[in-house]
């Protein structure tokens, strides 16, 4: 005997209520990040969009041996692209398409600003 999602949630009120506690909401995702919250849904730009985004850095790494660039602007985010702010995507993407600039071109990395110290 199976018992529904919605009674098992009505049990649960109850003893809350039995026990003294009041019930809470749920609060949205989020990620901690150096002491600061930063909530993981984001207004701004959509999903499908991200994703577009998300393919042409990686498209862009694979094509030019870009991965370390990734690597050094996600550092803070553990390497997970996913979890960058819109922001913080769309300069990651523009870092990727100077450096594609610069593997064409013959320019170094170091010459365009792109490498910067890594600190842990």
């Amino acid at each position: 005997m199976a018992i529904s999602d919605e009674r098992l949630k009505e049990l649960a009120g109850e003893m809350a209520e039995a026990m003294g506690m009041k019930p809470r909401k749920a609060s949205a995702p989020t990620i901690v990040r150096r002491g600061q919250v930063v909530p993981f849904q984001r207004s701004g730009m959509d999903g499908a969009t991200r994703d577009i985004v998300y393919a042409r850095i990686r498209d862009l790494a694979r094509m030019y041996w870009l991965a370390w660039l990734i690597r050094q602007e996600t550092a803070h985010v553990r390497g997970v692209i996913e979890c960058l702010t819109d922001d913080e995507l769309l300069d990651l993407k523009d870092k990727m398409e100077r450096a594609r600039e610069c593997r064409v071109e013959g320019i170094g990395f170091d010459e365009a600003g792109l490498v910067r110290e890594q600190r842990l």
